[in-house]
């Protein structure tokens, strides 16, 4: 059966579906909870500068090299925050999981979603994937990709996927389609 569980969280409120799921699969068959969140900076609540920003700024506009000394330096400060945010989430997560009686760890690692939580489960070995799937339209995945999708054609390793729930969907901007039936 399954000795670890490998979970994908980040910053969004889905993320507790997905760990709450993979915490109820834990206590069932009894075994570890790996933690991930992988830093980056498409992530929702990510700083939004990045080096390729302030490069193109500077050729473009020729700003001042104190200015983008000073932008960077803010954006440094937001990243800074935005890793102990995930550190936060993580220790509050790994906490539960002791507090339920599962055992469990966590990793924050900086890359690409996909690829990074691909590459993860099998360096520990992960029997398994949790990871959340937001529901995006067929052209946003298109267009977008889409982590959840990479993780179920890469992994190495079983993937169980946690549908976000419809509300948040519909508050994410995505339209809910609804049929009304007269009697």
């Amino acid at each position: 059966m399954f000795n670890k569980i490998l979970v994908a969280i980040d910053l969004s409120a889905a993320s507790r579906q997905v760990f709450d799921q993979a915490l109820t699969l834990a206590k069932a068959t009894g075994v570890n909870l790996i933690l991930l969140h992988v830093l980056s900076e498409e992530e929702e609540g990510a700083p939004i500068m990045s080096s390729y920003f302030t490069y193109s700024l500077d050729r473009c506009i020729h700003l001042d090299p104190q200015i983008m000394r000073q932008a960077n330096m803010v954006y440094e400060k937001e990243w800074e925050l935005f890793k102990q945010k995930g550190l936060e989430l993580l220790r509050f997560y790994t906490s539960r999981a002791i507090a339920a009686g599962v055992q469990a760890e966590f990793s924050q690692i900086t890359g690409e979603p996909s690829t990074t939580i691909c590459d993860f489960a099998e360096s520990c070995d992960a029997d398994i994937a949790i990871v959340g799937r937001r529901g995006h339209s067929s052209l946003q995945e298109l267009l977008l990709g889409s982590v959840s999708n990479y993780v179920v054609h890469h992994a190495p390793c079983s993937v169980l996927l946690v549908q976000t729930p419809a509300i948040e969907r519909a508050s994410s901007g995505k339209e809910l389609e609804t049929t009304k039936v007269y009697a």
